[in-house]
């Protein structure tokens, strides 16, 4: 997600809100992390589902979720990620 100094927080907040009340309560949904850059321009969220079909299935919800607006404000750049290697 993009921010700025001033958006960081309220940014922040809309994205733990989703991740609570709607993200975390989907099938297949192991967990997710969000990291806030020092320099207050970005946050990434890092979410783990137990399969690739479990997160295209949210997808397909979030479509249609009331609160996607207000993030999408913050122009989310989802992309998909497979382990490389773990140390």
């Amino acid at each position: 997600f993009e921010t700025t100094a001033e958006t960081q927080e309220a940014a922040l907040v809309a994205v733990k809100n989703y991740i609570a009340g709607f993200l975390s309560q989907q099938p297949g949904f192991i967990s997710a992390t969000l990291h806030r850059s020092f320099d207050n321009l970005s946050i990434v969220n890092y979410a783990h589902w137990e399969s690739a079909s479990d997160f295209k299935r949210f997808a397909e919800l979030a479509r249609e979720h009331p609160d996607l607006p207000e993030l999408l404000q913050y122009k989310p750049t989802p992309c998909f990620y497979e382990i490389a290697g773990e140390f």
